[in-house]
C-alpha cells in the first residue's frame, strides 16, 4: 500500500506547485481552434483525471459558442478574453451548470473587466489547490505503513468520501448563494421598471394639463 500513498503524496506536491494562468499569461496573438486545445491541455493538465480523458475538445467549445457561453471567435480565432472564458468555464463547469456559469460570470464583468475577473477567479482556485493539498498531506502523514491492507484502503475511501461530501455541501451553498443573487437582481430590475413607468404616466399628466385648451 505504500505505492499508493507514494503515489498520492507526488501528486500533492504537484498540486502544491501547481499555479493557474493569470491574465498576463494567456496568449497575446489570436489562437486557432487546434492551439487552443493544446494550451489548454498543456495548462490545466491537473483537470485531467487520465491520459485517455479529454476534459476540454473542439465540440465542447463549438457548444459553449453555440449557447453563448463563451463569445465567438473572431474569424476562427480566439483572443486572450475568448481563453478566460474558456479557463473559467473549465474551472467551475463541475461545480456549477452552465448556465449558473454564464450567469455569474456576465453578473461579475458588469461592473469589472474579464481581466480582473479571470485573475481574481484563478487566485482563488490556487488558494483551494493549496489548501487541498495541505490537508491531504496531513492525512497521508497520518496513515501507518504498517496497517493492514483492508484497513489502509478504507482510511482512504474515507478521505475520498469526505472530500466528495463536502464538494456537495460547497456546490448546494454556492448554488443558493448564486440563485439569492439573481433573484435580487431580477426583483431590483422589476421594479425599477415599475418606477419608470410611474415617472412616465406622472411626465405624461403633467403635459396633458399644461396643453392650452384651445375653442
Amino acid at each position: 500500500m505504500s505505492s499508493i500513498k507514494n503515489e498520492l503524496k507526488s501528486w500533492v506536491t504537484e498540486l502544491e506547485n501547481y499555479r493557474m494562468p493569470n491574465w498576463d499569461d494567456l496568449p497575446d496573438i489570436d489562437l486557432y481552434m487546434d492551439q487552443v486545445i493544446t494550451y489548454l491541455e498543456k495548462q490545466l493538465a491537473i483537470f485531467s483525471k487520465s491520459e485517455d480523458e479529454k476534459f476540454i475538445t473542439p465540440a465542447m467549445i463549438n457548444n459553449y459558442v453555440k449557447n453563448q457561453i463563451i463569445p465567438r471567435p473572431l474569424k476562427k480565432k480566439y483572443t486572450r478574453e475568448h481563453m478566460a472564458h474558456l479557463i473559467s468555464v473549465l474551472n467551475l463547469k463541475n461545480i456549477l451548470s452552465l448556465i449558473d456559469i454564464t450567469r455569474l460570470i456576465n453578473h461579475e464583468i458588469s461592473d469589472k473587466p474579464i481581466s480582473t475577473l479571470f485573475d481574481q477567479l484563478n487566485s482563488i482556485q490556487d488558494e483551494a489547490f493549496k489548501a487541498t493539498a495541505l490537508r491531504v498531506r496531513d492525512s497521508l502523514e497520518k496513515l501507518d505503513d504498517n496497517n493492514i491492507e483492508k484497513e489502509y484502503e478504507e482510511r482512504l475511501s474515507l478521505l475520498a468520501l469526505k472530500f466528495s461530501l463536502e464538494a456537495n455541501a460547497n456546490r448546494i451553498a454556492a448554488k443558493k448563494i448564486l440563485d439569492e443573487i439573481m433573484t435580487h437582481k431580477s426583483k431590483f430590475q422589476e421594479d425599477e421598471v415599475k418606477e419608470n413607468g410611474k415617472d412616465k404616466v406622472k411626465e405624461k399628466n403633467k403635459d396633458t394639463k399644461e396643453v392650452p385648451y384651445r375653442k
